[in-house]
């Protein structure tokens, strides 16, 4: 489930990047993870049957706040930095979450297996990210750090709450999502009404597709995988296979990588498959 997320997540950034060119980004970011809160509703409301929004509710509106700052400063960086190094400052929150986690209120023990998958796949991503030549820090770059420790965050305190009742916790931080940028979107006047600004068909495939399985799919996975017991390093190591996806469809489209990025890929893959296996051996002495 989660490297069919990342795949979601890598195979529709090429669709958001077109899409954002005919309307605002946080217009879209509203639409967009409403339609994903409403999917679920009908989830979430059979959940409460049994169970109270009280405990809930609190932990959702934290989660859901860190995944809107994650979009958000990401956005405003990509604007001030190339989308290279952006994807590549985000991809740091690999070897942040294990960083993180050892810290209040976290306090967990990180096994030497992580910490080395860490190193591996955070290598893999600077080859398939950066340009060696150009890498003097800009203000984007310090704004999407942002974004990789809300990520971090995000995936911890996820798994802090991964007791929760998960259609309700996904959600509820969906709607979360949606409120703050739509409040943003009013206060910036960036909002979208669907419909009103003659769309071509991409935007409706795009809204689509990531309300559906980038977002929907994506954080229900996340947190149903934390419920039953993946830990936030191969969480976060996972998540590293998102550029492996973005360069796949690449390829499909005939943009063909260089060498030090298939290295890069391959770095990934092996840290994936290294970290997968360490998992799986825990879980087996469990």
């Amino acid at each position: 489930m989660l490297i069919l997320t990342t795949f979601f997540w890598g195979s529709t950034f090429f669709l958001v990047k077109e899409t954002v060119t005919y309307i605002p980004i946080d217009g879209f970011l509203t639409v967009r993870f409403l339609i994903a809160a409403v999917i679920l509703t009908p989830l979430a409301l059979r959940e409460l049957k049994h169970t109270s929004i009280r405990g809930v509710l609190l932990p959702a509106i934290l989660l859901g706040t860190l995944l809107y700052i994650s979009f958000i400063f990401q956005t405003i960086g990509l604007t001030l930095t190339t989308p290279a190094k952006a994807a590549f400052i985000t991809g740091i929150n690999v070897v942040l979450v294990p960083i993180v986690a050892i810290t209040p209120p976290f306090k967990k023990k990180i096994s030497k297996t992580q910490i080395g998958t860490t190193v591996i796949s955070l290598t893999g991503l600077a080859l398939m990210t950066l340009d060696f030549n150009s890498l003097m820090p800009q203000i984007g770059d310090m704004l999407i750090v942002v974004t990789a420790f809300a990520v971090a965050y995000h995936v911890l305190f996820t798994d802090r709450y991964a007791n929760l009742p998960v259609y309700t916790l996904v959600t509820l931080q969906l709607y979360v999502v949606s409120l703050e940028s739509g409040v943003l979107s009013l206060i910036n006047s960036t909002y979208w009404i669907p419909g009103t600004a003659n769309e071509p068909m991409i935007v409706w495939i795009t809204l689509l597709v990531t309300a559906f399985f980038a977002s929907a799919f994506a954080f229900v996975s996340q947190t149903f995988a934390q419920k039953v017991g993946v830990t936030p390093p191969t969480i976060a190591i996972i998540f590293a296979l998102e550029p492996i996806f973005a360069l796949l469809i690449d390829i499909i489209r005939m943009v063909l990588p260089t060498i030090v990025v298939i290295g890069g890929m391959i770095l990934i893959l092996i840290a994936n498959a290294v970290e997968i296996n360490f998992e799986n051996k825990l879980r087996s002495q469990d």
